[in-house]
């Protein structure tokens, strides 16, 4: 998938660091998982104040977003209350999470891409998992889903993120996201994470990585293989248990 640019950092943002033009992110949203038990290598000294976090109830801001989410699908030139909607995977979820006045990119760094200053937004203000269910309303972050240095290694950390709509009985996740192909809904299952099907030939794992000249045969490609963790935005009680029902 194609990496791209997002625009200027808010005001407050530019002051904060003293920049005298506006920080620019530059956004990796192109997409087997490898193991990052540092995820997402993002620290902060201090804890935020609780008081700082704005915005509507958890309810009613996850059922705003979804309901943003559902009505870019499939559109070629999305538009929400008016406003064009990004076609870069960040940016994308950044417009979303706009309507719940959340705004994904506030806590950006110099330096950093779309995904990543999402993921240290979320660190901030929600919580980070790599549990194996999620929830509606809750971000999916991948690594390497793309080659984003041309170096033919799976090291490409946070390329790529969605938004979780909607799970399934038997655990698969219905993720919706922006792609090379337009936005779109996608199923992905962590309790399968290698197979594309199931025993009836119904999707769980959508392919997100393209393959490449220089992908070996073993080369992770599914949704799930490429995982790097969830992102609550809502703060709400957990899921209770991973288990799956059974089949």
């Amino acid at each position: 998938m194609i990496e791209s640019s997002i625009a200027p950092l808010q005001r407050h943002r530019r002051a904060r660091f003293g920049l005298a033009a506006a920080v620019v992110l530059a956004l990796g949203c192109t997409s087997r998982r490898v193991a990052n038990p540092d995820f997402p290598a993002v620290t902060y000294a201090t804890m935020p104040d609780p008081a700082e976090r704005r915005g509507p109830s958890p309810a009613d801001g996850v059922e705003v977003v979804l309901a943003a989410a559902r009505n870019t699908l499939g559109v070629s030139s999305p538009r929400l209350d008016g406003d064009a909607v990004p076609t870069d995977c960040s940016g994308y979820l950044h417009a979303l999470y706009r309507r719940a006045h959340v705004d994904l990119f506030s806590e950006a760094l110099p330096g950093d891409n779309g995904v990543r200053a999402i993921v240290r937004w979320v660190q901030r203000y929600g919580h980070l998992s790599r549990a194996r269910l999620a929830a509606p309303g809750d971000l999916v972050f991948f690594d390497n889903s793309y080659d984003r240095d041309g170096d033919r290694r799976l090291n490409d950390r946070l390329t790529h993120a969605g938004l979780v709509e909607q799970v399934l009985p038997d655990g698969t996740l219905l993720i919706v996201h922006s792609t090379n192909h337009g936005i779109v809904r996608e199923p992905m299952n962590l309790f399968r994470p290698h197979e594309a099907t199931d025993a009836a030939g119904r999707a769980i794992n959508a392919p997100l990585r393209r393959k490449a000249a220089g992908d070996g045969p073993n080369t992770p490609h599914l949704m799930s293989e490429l995982f790097a963790g969830f992102g609550s935005v809502f703060l709400r009680a957990a899921l209770a248990g991973e288990a799956p029902p059974d089949p």
